[in-house]
């Protein structure tokens, strides 16, 4: 078993399919069948099922990508480490939907003043998907929730920001639900404390973000505290969309205040308070225990952080 075997696997997984990994790989399709089978051999066990013209992972076959791509990419590394000594490399960087909506943006452009010569890629996705590419090594950072939970991460906390409940001043569900209405126009008004019970919740359609996410994590944990039972309205992973439901009247979301902050300014949304909850969200920078530090890479942490150098595994 070779690099050679491990790449070729790889493509042939990423792609779907032996004959687009072997134009990719500029090899015949014979060949790399050949390679697959090798694979299989040696390992002893099926890496593929082949149904009806297409292939799909099996068991062990998507353990091995998962190590396969992991050594692939360190492979990368090594390389990118010879020629770190002579020149600047490229730090991946993955951020949560928030924290990237809010503050990537700042950090990126604060580094790359510091450091113009380092180029940086971002990639927006949930916490649940960044920690994932962080664990395949396809990030070399991520700045997401706590991801603790995992014995693989090293991570720092960065900042903590206020979550806040918020709906359009028309929103007919809350006020059929409440008295906080201006007698004139029937509206709520962000100029009065508009107060909910955690129960009220029940009564109310949400606006989520989608499982995985941090803030539905967050909300899922209270919506469990007080056993209630919520109807969702919609489900995104996008918080604009989000906002743009709530503006409609359907319903209610809970974002980070930075993310509503506009919309109360405007008055396309009012905030509300949930009683007796307080809710927040902690970002973090986290990296794998395992990570080979390039110098790009120890600038972006001490950038950050102001750690010159990672913990020790």
């Amino acid at each position: 078993m070779t690099i050679r075997h491990l790449t070729i696997f790889s493509e042939v997984c990423h792609l779907n399919s032996i004959t687009k990994a072997a134009e990719r790989l500029n090899m015949s399709q014979p060949a790399v069948s050949s390679a697959i089978r090798e694979l299989e051999t040696y390992y002893q066990t099926k890496l593929f099922e082949r149904m009806n013209r297409r292939l799909y992972l099996t068991e062990p076959g998507q353990y091995l990508l998962q190590h396969a791509d992991s050594v692939l990419a360190q492979l990368d590394e090594a390389k990118e480490y010879l020629s770190d000594i002579a020149s600047a490399t490229q730090i991946r960087i993955g951020s949560n939907v928030s924290f990237g909506e809010s503050h990537l943006a700042d950090v990126i452009t604060d580094f790359r003043n510091a450091y113009p010569d380092i180029p940086v890629c971002t990639t927006i996705q949930n916490s649940g998907h960044v920690g994932d590419l962080l664990l395949r090594n396809q990030l070399d950072f991520a700045i997401a929730d706590d991801l603790s939970a995992s014995s693989c991460f090293h991570q720092h906390f960065l900042l903590s920001e206020e979550m806040v409940a918020a709906c359009s001043p028309d929103c007919k569900f809350l006020r059929e639900r409440t008295d906080f209405c201006e007698q004139n126009d029937n509206r709520l008004s962000p100029s009065s404390p508009i107060v909910l019970k955690p129960a009220d919740l029940a009564h109310i359609p949400l606006l989520l973000r989608e499982m995985g996410s941090g803030s539905r994590t967050i909300i899922d944990q209270l919506l469990r505290a007080y056993n209630i039972s919520a109807t969702i309205a919609a489900e995104s992973t996008s918080t604009q969309v989000l906002i743009e439901f709530a503006r409609c009247g359907h319903g209610l979301l809970l974002l980070p205040r930075t993310i509503l902050s506009p919309c109360f300014a405007s008055g396309s949304l009012v905030p509300l308070t949930i009683s007796g909850v307080s809710l927040s969200r902690n970002y973090y920078l986290v990296f794998h225990k395992s990570k080979f530090f390039t110098q790009s890479m120890k600038r972006f942490l001490a950038h950050l952080t102001g750690q010159t150098n990672p913990p020790l595994s």
